[in-house]
């Protein structure tokens, strides 16, 4: 497995770039979270310019919800500029959306191989110019899995659960191991959770993918 930080210059201007705008540095991005295949939610410091920010931000299709939390942070919940389609179709987890500012986005992911980077880097091009920016395997994750863990997750990858569309189903794994569909689910949950809080440590030297 390998973490990756890509940054990501959008060809065309998304509500982000909009509210942006109303800053002079990068947005960072806390508390991101992945709902469904195509939306994402995620909490900013907007500073004095929260007001203004949360009605540009309203006021968008792609923006489900936004909501003042704290002194001067926005919670928004919205639609994917694309990315995350891409990242998921080529079986990559992301991490989050670390920052943003004007048309730049810097995307952390968690992919299982080498091609799998590669493909998405392919395919975020169609949206804008792509610069791997950092590159580390993950290694040892697997001490932090339970037996059982690593199994169903592995299991899990191997036959397509993390493909788009997906080629099985918690169904099928759960009969695989004669397990609950609940238990298969929260096996998944837990495992994704250690490996995802793994990739937080900071990665090493860019290296390109072979």
């Amino acid at each position: 497995m390998l973490r990756a930080t890509i940054l990501l210059e959008l060809d065309e201007d998304y509500v982000l770039s909009d509210v942006s705008e109303l800053a002079d540095s990068p947005f960072v991005v806390t508390n991101c979270e992945v709902l469904g295949e195509t939306d994402i939610r995620f909490v900013i410091d907007a500073g004095v310019q929260r007001d203004e920010m949360a009605d540009t931000l309203r006021a968008s299709d792609v923006v489900r919800e936004v909501e003042c939390v704290g002194e001067d942070q926005l919670l928004i919940t919205k639609r994917s500029s694309g990315a995350l389609p891409i990242i998921r179709q080529n079986h990559g987890m992301l991490q989050r959306m670390s920052q943003f500012h004007g048309r730049s986005r810097v995307f952390d992911i968690v992919v299982f191989r080498r091609a799998d980077l590669k493909s998405i880097i392919s395919g975020l091009r169609s949206l804008g110019t792509v610069d791997l920016r950092k590159l580390k395997p993950f290694e040892g994750p697997s001490t932090r899995l339970s037996k059982r863990q690593a199994e169903v997750i592995a299991y899990a990858v191997e036959h397509g659960y993390y493909d788009w569309p997906r080629k099985t189903t918690v169904e099928a794994i759960a009969s695989e191991f004669e397990l609950t569909r609940p238990t298969v689910l929260e096996h998944l949950r837990r495992a994704e959770k250690k490996l995802l809080s793994d990739s937080l440590a900071d990665a090493s030297t860019p290296t390109p993918p072979e």
